[in-house]
């Protein structure tokens, strides 16, 4: 945690600001260990770093933090330690009204933006970090493996979802990492058909996407199954899904783009004559948010190195017929990528 903070503490000194004041909940966790309920604040400066919390949060704080704890009752008292800085480094998720309240109350004259600094932070894990993001992983593959037993005609996506989740829980997981998905039939071309009440039809695309969160980190992955023997189509569309995932997977490694890897699995679908229904991104970071950077998209040109923690998911997605997407959570390794999630990939 310290060089965390002393990174901070570098970056606010090269660029002229006074104090950080760090305020998001993955990020207080990331800096300090702890994550209280109600959150906090995490004041750095050049010679202090300090956690800031509500009187209820403190004993939790104390014994979880890595830093100082200070326990407050009003705002008013945290703006008053504010008060002897000009100017203040902020994520950019704080709120116009917060922000608005430490100009005005904190007498903060000059509020920027840190958040280049945590990101080129968090995008590389630690070997700590690494690990436990591959015992979500494995929690997200017992949890698949269900979803593949238990998908059958006449059961409803909600049913599959909910023994999914007992699952993950029962393996240690805090909570899924979102909504679990389960789209079948023509709910399977919608990207994100969070798990419903529809009844699953044979013949059916099931595409199942979970993950788990994990002593606060994430996982992620998709499998696409077919309830009894699938048609022409729904062969051509998988396996034009699976190769590109494949590819993807394979060309990941240390000094390609991100932009550089959304374009050779795009080609891949547009290869099969897909393009149109491939209406996402290839993947995205993974960590202690499910989305969070680099984006592997045209739109990123992150490029990839050691550490760094990705999807690659590509997806094709036909409107009143069905889709197909294949997921896996990817490290990139020294000279390649490993594959976090591990369930078969080949169609079932």
């Amino acid at each position: 945690m310290k060089s965390r903070i002393d990174a901070v503490r570098k970056y606010i000194g090269e660029n002229g600001i006074d104090g950080a004041l760090i305020t998001r909940k993955e990020n207080l966790f990331y800096f300090t260990g702890s994550a209280p309920v109600l959150g906090g604040y995490l004041l750095i400066t050049e010679d202090d770093a300090r956690f800031y919390v509500p009187e209820l949060e403190y004993e939790e704080a104390r014994e979880t933090a890595r830093v100082e704890v200070e326990k407050f009752k009003k705002l008013t008292e945290l703006y008053d330690v504010l008060k002897p800085l000009k100017s203040l480094g902020v994520e950019g998720s704080l709120s116009m009204s917060f922000g608005n309240s430490l100009r005005e109350k904190a007498e903060i004259e000059e509020l920027k933006f840190i958040d280049d600094v945590i990101k080129e932070l968090r995008i590389i894990k630690t070997p700590e970090e690494i690990e436990v993001i591959e015992a979500a992983c494995r929690i997200a593959d017992q949890a698949m493996m269900v979803a593949i037993e238990e998908i059958s005609e006449g059961k409803t996506e909600r049913e599959i979802a909910a023994k999914m989740e007992y699952i993950m829980k029962t393996n240690g997981a805090e909570k899924v990492a979102f909504d679990t998905i389960i789209a079948s039939g023509w709910r399977s071309a919608l990207p994100h058909g969070i798990a419903s009440d529809k009844r699953i039809e044979k013949g059916e695309l099931v595409v199942v996407d979970e993950g788990a969160l994990y002593r606060h980190y994430n996982s992620d992955m998709t499998r696409t199954i077919v309830v009894g023997s699938p048609n022409e189509k729904q062969k051509e569309i998988y396996e034009a899904v699976l190769e590109a995932q494949k590819r993807g997977v394979e060309e990941a490694r240390p000094g390609i783009t991100t932009k550089e890897l959304d374009t050779i699995v795009r080609n891949v679908i547009e290869e099969y004559g897909y393009g149109d229904y491939f209406i996402h991104s290839t993947g995205h970071g993974v960590g202690l948010e499910i989305h969070e950077w680099p984006r592997v998209s045209q739109f990123d040109e992150t490029e990839l190195k050691p550490g760094m923690v990705i999807t690659v998911e590509p997806g094709i997605y036909i409107p009143k017929f069905g889709g197909v997407r294949i997921e896996d959570t990817v490290l990139i390794t020294e000279d390649g990528a490993k594959r976090l999630t591990k369930t078969d990939r080949e169609l079932i």
